[in-house]
């Protein structure tokens, strides 16, 4: 009888401060064979002492806890022992969401929302958690710098290199799509561009009901930008970033208006990357840029390939810079792209197509 090689299970840290969460995600991760716990973790503290004993390939940390709180444990433990960290969070509230992505400053790779125990929406919420939990565990993170209590994230430098478009234009709007690490992949592109930028920005970024407006806040803190949740029927302005609402597609109407739809969701996505690259080839063509950053799935890559027939400019983003190179990978695949770029690279890119478009 031949010997068969055994897959190792992912080892998990759960870290909450409410027994009945740890009691619930501890059962979510035992119920998969993928995976198995490591060890359980109250508060941040205790989750900062278990991964250095531990050592887990991947945590599930809460937000709000005790003694030491998510973003906090987050920052120390990728300055001690660097993890694949996951947010599981609650915190909804407007005036507080934001501070939810301040945890993605300090180090964690994923924002998710925590489980509601309401029957189904439960089981759904927490089948999310382990298929996210599974896809960080495989991502390589390194050490952060120790700084300050209440340091801001430092500003971007400028990237020398000039990334000249094989396109030139003329352009009137970018179009974005992204998912997992999709907020971080925004924030070092658009921290780089100018107050002035010439053309609108839309986005459609895959993320869980409710936690839009703190990205959104947390995205205009980082930017000279004015990033705002789109409006049905309002023309994008130039220098402002749009993002899709939630439940619903975005896409681009005649005279290049926002136009928002309750339309079916695409591929169980709605909003969808796929919506509006396509509704972007039929009205804009081969004036627009097209631009697919991190994510697991492909949704948008079938539709950046019929931009880039258009003759639209297209660019994904490049795999050693992706948290999870799904989307990317998948419009790589389908011969979409012009371009795969670092994040800092694509706002070289865009930076170029500005300064071409003053000379004009």
């Amino acid at each position: 009888m031949g010997v068969h090689e055994v897959k190792k299970r992912i080892r998990v840290l759960i870290v909450d401060d409410s027994s009945v969460v740890r009691e619930a995600m501890r059962h979510a991760v035992e119920s998969d064979p993928e995976l198995e716990v490591a060890g359980i973790a109250e508060n941040g503290r205790e989750a900062l002492e278990k991964t250095l004993a531990l050592e887990p390939d991947v945590i599930a940390m809460d937000f709000h806890m005790p003694d030491m709180n998510g973003i906090k444990a987050t920052r120390r433990i990728m300055e001690e022992k660097p993890t694949p960290i996951v947010i599981v969070s609650g915190l909804l509230d407007p005036k507080e969401a934001s501070a939810n992505f301040m945890a993605l400053d300090a180090g964690a790779l994923a924002l998710i929302e925590k489980p509601r125990f309401l029957g189904q929406e439960q089981q759904q919420a927490l089948a999310r958690i382990v298929e996210t939990l599974k896809a960080m565990s495989e991502v390589a993170v390194v050490r952060r710098r120790r700084k300050p209590e209440g340091e801001r994230p430092e500003t971007p430098p400028r990237v020398e290199q000039s990334i000249r478009p094989p396109k030139r234009g003329p352009f009137s709007m970018v179009c974005m799509g992204a998912s997992t690490g999709g907020p971080q992949a925004l924030s070092s592109i658009l921290s780089r561009l100018p107050g002035n930028f010439f053309l609108p920005i839309l986005v459609v970024q895959h993320i869980a009901p409710g936690f839009l407006p703190g990205l959104v806040q947390w995205l205009d803190s980082h930017t000279q930008l004015e990033v705002g949740i789109a409006e049905h029927g309002k023309r994008p302005l130039a220098g402002h970033v749009y993002f899709a609402p939630d439940n619903r597609h975005m896409g681009v109407g005649p005279g290049n208006v926002i136009k928002l739809s309750d339309s079916p969701p695409l591929g169980s996505l709605r909003p969808s990357a796929s919506h509006l690259f396509q509704s972007a080839a039929d009205v804009l063509g081969d004036k627009v840029v097209g631009i697919l950053l991190t994510g697991m799935g492909h949704d948008g890559a079938a539709e950046l390939a019929v931009m880039n027939r258009c003759g639209a400019l297209t660019v994904g983003q490049s795999e050693e810079s992706c948290i999870v190179f799904g989307m990317p990978k998948a419009a790589r695949d389908a011969g979409a792209l012009d371009l795969l770029l670092p994040p800092e690279e694509i706002a070289s890119m865009l930076i170029t197509i500005h300064n071409s478009s003053e000379k004009q």
